[in-house]
């Protein structure tokens, strides 16, 4: 069901007594439940986690009393940054499929999940009478209503931040596609993202291949279906891709392929345009905060001199505004990387 902002929230005042009682918002969720919320929220856990960033976001992470993180593993695998954005994060840290007891233990007013992987979870802990918000997002345009939807559940301020993001996000994509709209089709770079090993693609139905479009390229894999898809090497031989990009995860690496016989006939081994994503906290090819710079740093790759936007000024204002943080020259340096 699509999410509208029309739909999401109903302020309820309920009559205790002599007293009003608080209100609540009715949130209408993206896998179509209704979900009454007590205001204020003041604590939370999240079982999504790129759901977690939204929190951090829109400024309620010190309302957090549990969190999966994606990409993270294990508390050892954490940034330096992520230690330096959550001082918390051993307190936090949840991994693994979501657990009702870990949950109840941390006694929390809200949780997040995942829509697609929580079903039975999230109906478990709305039984219990704890309001389980489901994301399903795998789209820039659901990114946004995501923000939206979790900042009408946590109040105005959350809510304030929200559209901010929205605004933020929006001037950068129309940016980008308004300099990338004056190229021609024949001049669009032809683009393989690769997964967490060499023979492995980005279908057309992945959030991977929006970032790519919005960036100005065209995905040499698009006509595939469903979730990382297994190709093998003459698959990639015939779409000959211009750019070569590898996610921020997993073990491939550019010298991988630059330095393999069996790709050196393919475009973008030839003339070195294999890039790996660089990461600070989560990886910016998946839907969360950061990926307004992934648009930009894919098209900073692939357009060196055509998008006016300078990378390094706009992560340092992103990760200042939304995140509190004044990153290091180090983290900027690794983050503008290509």
């Amino acid at each position: 069901m699509k999410y509208t902002a029309a739909l999401a929230v109903v302020i309820v005042a309920g009559l205790s007594g002599a007293a009003f009682a608080e209100p609540s918002v009715e949130i209408l969720d993206q896998a179509g439940a209704i979900l009454e919320v007590d205001q204020p929220v003041e604590r939370i856990a999240s079982v999504y986690g790129l759901g977690t960033y939204y929190l951090y976001a829109l400024g309620v992470s010190d309302r957090l009393v549990g969190a999966g993180y994606v990409g993270v593993k294990s508390v050892a695998q954490a940034s330096e940054t992520m230690r330096r954005l959550e001082p918390r994060l051993e307190e936090l840290f949840l991994f693994g499929d979501p657990n009702v007891e870990e949950i109840l233990r941390r006694d929390p007013q809200l949780v997040l999940a995942d829509g697609s992987r929580h079903a039975a979870f999230s109906a478990q802990m709305n039984d219990l009478g704890i309001p389980t918000i489901q994301y399903l997002v795998e789209s820039s345009d659901a990114l946004l209503e995501a923000m939206r939807m979790t900042g009408l559940a946590l109040g105005p301020d959350a809510l304030d931040r929200a559209e901010a993001f929205v605004r933020e996000f929006e001037r950068i994509r129309t940016t980008i596609a308004e300099a990338v709209a004056r190229l021609d089709e024949a001049d669009c770079v032809r683009v393989l993202f690769l997964g967490t090993a060499p023979l492995q693609a980005a279908t057309g139905e992945m959030f991977q291949t929006e970032l790519i479009e919005a960036a100005g390229g065209r995905s040499v894999s698009a006509g595939l279906i469903g979730y990382w898809s297994e190709v093998n090497l003459e698959q990639i031989l015939l779409w000959n891709p211009d750019v070569i990009v590898i996610p921020p995860y997993g073990p491939v690496q550019p010298a991988d392929l630059l330095e393999d016989p069996d790709w050196a006939s393919i475009g973008a081994v030839q003339v070195g345009r294999v890039h790996r994503m660089p990461r600070l906290m989560a990886p910016m090819d998946t839907p969360v905060p950061e990926s307004l710079l992934g648009i930009l740093w894919l098209s900073s790759v692939f357009y060196p001199d055509l998008v006016s936007l300078d990378l390094r000024a706009e992560a340092d204002r992103f990760y200042e505004r939304f995140y509190g943080l004044t990153l290091t020259e180090q983290e900027l340096d690794r983050l503008t990387a290509r």
